[in-house]
């Protein structure tokens, strides 16, 4: 291919794809500065292109020399719309800053523009050279146009290198396609030049300028360079669409053409246009449905649904009430939604008598182990503003960030912080980083953003309200049976010692009655079987007390949260043997009235227990002295009841509702924390039954009535959720 040919191909393509390129930028966004920026300067080397293409044919001189004068008018002023375009594009308010000298150079240019038209200063004349049919020679006031050029292309070069540092990620991602793409085409264009002063050397490089626009044209789809999302869609799709159309309606022709009805001519072709048309008719809307889908997936996968989110925080994430469960929901959730490379939540917590915030659940966060102390960097600015903290926005304003606070930013790959705040108090920070998309974070972002991160704060405050409480509760029932436990000593040690004592007499009267010569007219068989006897007695006392004394251990162990099938009469006969001598010192009756053959419930079996000793331990105490309990064990309504009935003073009708209330007590001050029966009804419902109580007249005592359901034959025990 000859020289000629090479660059007329070249220029062609030139003008073809920077008027493409200018027209689609500028039709997507006619009112954006930075669009309209970049239209001019494409128009600008479309018309340089188009007019320099002109010259490449046999043409008269005159028209030629006009010509090379007429293509360098454009020459002033393209690297003036470029830098325009790229100020614009880095940083709108550096253009309007220097609007003055922005108009009083255009008119510079217009004026050098109109000399070299007008006048050989700058163009003194157009020759064959190099395989061209003319190409100009440069005048003396040409160097001016090499310094307007080099200025203006070189500028922009320095103003990004400038603001890089200070930008955000999808900036900086922007910022390097553009300086290759803008590297690329002026300094292929420098090549233009040296033939002008009459140096062969033939300006290969300037057919790498079409390379601007196919960089550019893929950071646009790519990386959003522009703001022409909507446009691009569009175009997409309806290009798909067309071309989805055209295939149903022409190969359904040709192949009915080609192969059935192949000598019928135009029935044919009829019969194959209808068939493609029903096709279309029927299929139309399911493709533009699946392109749709395949360009967002794709390309603008950034986008999401505002709706959706704020439809799954309120119905999956901020109805929990576990603490850390939460904590995961939130960041799983919005990880997954807003597609986030990173995403943690930082919780408040007191370490060595020290406020620090802690990464509770995170995801892609470079140092999960990092603490903030509440008086420093970005959690004391969080405390005393309530305002967030956005990194795109300090760049922007160019705003120094101590390397404190960057130190803990880089750690949470962290793009915005958001407090969490309750009652003027941060409770906690919301990390989220870049997008996947690497999409700036919008004002529609944290005007959804911050409301929810409101929301989720009392959301956070409530599961450790509900947790504290857990605990709470836990910690009194465990105090309060401890403190049982120490009442108890007493009949425990009695009915401890009574076995123990019985054994320790019967030893020590076999070996007196021995030395006394007592048992000098038995024969060794008789004396082996005494001490047999009394080996029995012994094993029998032995295991009396083991039995009490495992009790109380078994009763002092906490919890282990464990469902498992229980007997109800044993688990009853367990807590009676620790309880009943207690009521026995107080002269207290104790009637059983049992069924047989109950079926096993599914519980944890200590805290069953727990409920049952509570509650014959407080019957006990309700009567004081010379009473009785009538506890009775049935299955009614398919439900095993237990009812324990006491002869004591009663509730008066006033004090019924109040009695499962926390801290309320009937009992002396000083002889009860109101917390007893408060947890035993928790128990109660956290193992799947009910209790109720029923006192008609002070004065006839009262009696409770615990509920639980049979465990189902199939059942098999396991840790409850």
């Amino acid at each position: 291919m000859s020289t000629i040919m090479l660059f007329r191909i070249g220029t062609c393509i030139t003008a073809v794809t920077y008027f493409s390129l200018g027209m689609f930028v500028f039709l997507s966004n006619k009112k954006s500065i930075v669009n309209k920026s970049c239209l001019y300067f494409n128009l600008s080397v479309t018309f340089w292109s188009l007019v320099f293409f002109s010259t490449m044919f046999d043409v008269s001189y005159s028209y030629a020399f006009f010509a090379c004068k007429l293509y360098h008018f454009f020459v002033w002023f393209c690297p003036f719309f470029f830098y325009r375009f790229v100020v614009c594009f880095v940083c709108k308010e550096e253009y309007a800053k220097d609007g003055l000298f922005n108009r009083v150079y255009f008119i510079l240019l217009v004026i050098y523009g109109i000399i070299t038209l007008a006048t050989d200063f700058v163009i003194k004349d157009a020759l064959p050279k190099m395989g061209f049919p003319y190409y100009p020679l440069a005048g003396n006031l040409y160097f001016f146009l090499i310094a307007n050029y080099v200025v203006f292309f070189s500028y922009p070069h320095f103003l990004m290198a400038n603001y890089y540092p200070r930008s955000t990620s999808q900036k900086q991602v922007q910022m390097k396609y553009f300086f290759v793409a803008l590297f690329i085409g002026w300094s292929s264009c420098l090549f233009l030049f040296p033939p002008l002063y009459n140096l062969n050397i033939t300006p290969f490089p300037m057919l790498l300028l079409p390379l601007f626009t196919i960089i550019t044209t893929y950071a646009i789809f790519k990386h959003k360079l522009l703001d022409i999302e909507v446009v691009i869609k569009k175009t997409l799709v309806f290009a798909g669409l067309l071309a989805a159309t055209m295939a149903m309606l022409v190969l359904p022709t040709i192949l009915i053409q080609e192969y059935i009805f192949r000598n019928s001519g135009f029935t044919g072709r009829m019969i194959g246009l209808t068939i493609g048309g029903l096709i279309i008719v029927l299929t139309v809307r399911r493709i533009e449905d699946f392109l749709i889908k395949v360009t967002d997936k794709y390309l603008f996968q950034k986008k999401y649904d505002y709706k959706e989110l704020l439809k799954t925080f309120t119905s999956e994430v901020l109805t929990v009430l576990e603490l850390y469960k939460l904590m995961d929901l939130t960041v799983s959730k919005l990880s997954e939604i807003i597609k986030l490379n990173s995403c943690a939540v930082l919780l408040l917590e007191q370490v060595e008598d020290k406020d620090e915030f802690y990464v509770a659940s995170f995801e892609g966060v470079n140092d999960p182990a990092v603490r903030i102390p509440k008086k420093d960097g970005i959690a004391a600015f969080m405390h005393e503003t309530h305002g967030y903290i956005l990194m795109r926005e300090l760049g922007e304003k160019k705003v120094h960030i101590p390397d404190q606070i960057q130190g803990v930013v880089t750690k949470l790959n962290a793009e915005l912080v958001i407090p969490l705040v309750l009652h003027e108090e941060l409770i906690g920070m919301l990390s989220l980083g870049k997008k996947k998309s690497d999409e700036e974070y919008t004002q529609d972002d944290l005007d959804i953003l911050l409301p929810l991160a409101s929301t989720l704060a009392i959301a956070i405050a409530n599961a450790q309200l509900f947790d504290k409480l857990g605990k709470t509760q836990a910690e009194a029932a465990q105090k309060e049976k401890m403190a049982v436990i120490g009442t108890l000593s007493a009949g425990i040690n009695h009915e401890i010692c009574n076995p123990l004592g019985i054994a320790r007499g019967q030893c020590e009267a076999y070996l007196l009655n021995l030395s006394d010569g007592l048992y000098k007219d038995k024969t060794p068989d008789e004396l082996i079987s005494k001490a047999k006897e009394i080996m029995t007695k012994v094993i029998k006392e032995t295991d009396r007390a083991t039995i009490i004394t495992k009790r109380l251990s078994n009763f002092a162990k906490p919890s282990k949260g464990e469902m498992e099938l229980v007997d109800v009469n044993k688990a009853l006969e367990d807590v009676i043997g620790l309880v009943g001598y207690e009521l026995k010192l107080d002269k207290i009756e104790f009637e059983r009235n049992i069924q047989s053959d109950l079926p096993q419930i599914l519980v944890d079996k200590k805290q069953f227990e727990e409920v049952l000793f509570n509650l014959i331990r407080n019957a006990g105490q309700a009567i004081g002295e010379k009473g009785k309990i009538s506890l009775n064990v049935r299955l009614i309504n398919n439900n095993i009841s237990i009812d324990i009935a006491d002869t004591g003073y009663g509730i008066p009708p006033d004090k019924l509702k109040q009695l499962f209330n926390p801290f309320f007590t009937t009992k002396e001050p000083g002889k009860g924390t109101g917390l007893g029966l408060f947890i035993v009804r928790q128990v109660v419902e956290k193992n799947g039954g009910r209790i109720f109580l029923k006192s008609t007249k002070v004065g006839e005592g009262t009696t409770f009535t615990v509920e639980f359901p049979p465990a189902d034959p199939t059942s098999t025990p396991a840790k409850p959720s």
